[in-house]
């Protein structure tokens, strides 16, 4: 029988809830942990229970789409577990951020994505195998990212939050259907495209404004309490138990999406989330 010709590791996650929207090439074999119920064969996908850390497959598939922890796909591909025609992998821009941070655990982020980066490259030179890493900044839509979303599910039960309001750093927060579709684009782009590409929003907006219009949008019933953001900054880099969070509000974390326009047709929307984007 012959294998589908699209694997996929983590479409159970945020993005990949966002490709199934979106529809993708089938047949799809989807390995998960956490496979969901009733769902096989939908859509062209047959989910597998799996462990990128243990799958094992010697024969190729056309295409791998992995999105999920970056260093764990490496380590798959450099031992030969996984093997593809072409491979994209999702990263993340943490990888330029993160390296600065008063936060141990966040420099070790930075480190590991920079490691896994450089080792899939590797492997992929050796064996001829075109290779896409996608690199997004603050992911929102559907509900299901870690930040603005967890923000406004605060919000949704609080009548008073109290907030960093004026926090100035930019950000360029990414739609995950948009990055569904970026996905997409590398899986049928020109093999001679390859490589990484930063994928950020299509909008620079100020922290402080990105919650301002998150709770809007998602929790309009809820009041903000502007904190002092400076202090909180300071504090950030003064001890890194705040989270290094708090040590970039002053910071903007942008950056330059030309080449992921050019190669893949990168157009991103502008940050302008209603209450659809953060379902309760």
């Amino acid at each position: 029988m012959r294998r589908p010709p699209l694997l996929v590791f983590g479409l159970s996650g945020q993005l990949g809830d966002a490709l199934r929207r979106r529809g993708l090439p089938s047949p799809v074999l989807a390995i998960s942990r956490h496979p969901p119920a009733g769902a096989d064969g939908e859509g062209g996908i047959e989910w597998r229970n799996g462990d990128l850390e243990v799958f094992d497959e010697p024969h190729p598939f056309d295409a791998v789409l992995s999105l999920g922890p970056l260093d764990a796909f490496a380590r798959a591909v450099a031992s030969g577990r996984v093997r593809a025609g072409r491979i994209v992998a999702f990263g993340s821009t943490s990888l330029h951020v993160k390296g600065r941070s008063p936060d141990a655990a966040e420099r070790d982020v930075a480190a590991r994505l920079a490691e896994a980066e450089a080792a899939l490259f590797a492997a992929c030179r050796q064996s001829g195998t075109p290779c896409t890493v996608l690199r997004p900044t603050l992911v929102w839509g559907l509900g299901r990212d870690a930040t603005v979303s967890r923000v406004v599910r605060l919000a949704q039960r609080w009548p008073l939050l109290p907030l960093p309001m004026g926090a100035p750093g930019l950000r360029q927060p990414v739609h995950a259907l948009d990055l569904a579709d970026a996905a997409l684009a590398a899986l049928a782009a020109d093999p001679q495209a390859a490589g990484a590409f930063d994928l950020p929003g299509g909008e620079r907006v100020a922290f402080g404004e990105m919650l301002h219009r998150s709770v809007a949008a998602g929790a309009p019933g809820c009041r903000t309490w502007p904190v002092p953001w400076a202090m909180l900054a300071w504090a950030g880099r003064a001890d890194a138990r705040l989270g290094g969070w708090a040590s970039r509000l002053a910071d903007d974390l942008v950056f330059d999406d030309r080449p992921a326009r050019e190669a893949l047709g990168w157009a991103p929307r502008g940050f302008a989330p209603s209450a659809a984007d953060f379902p309760v």
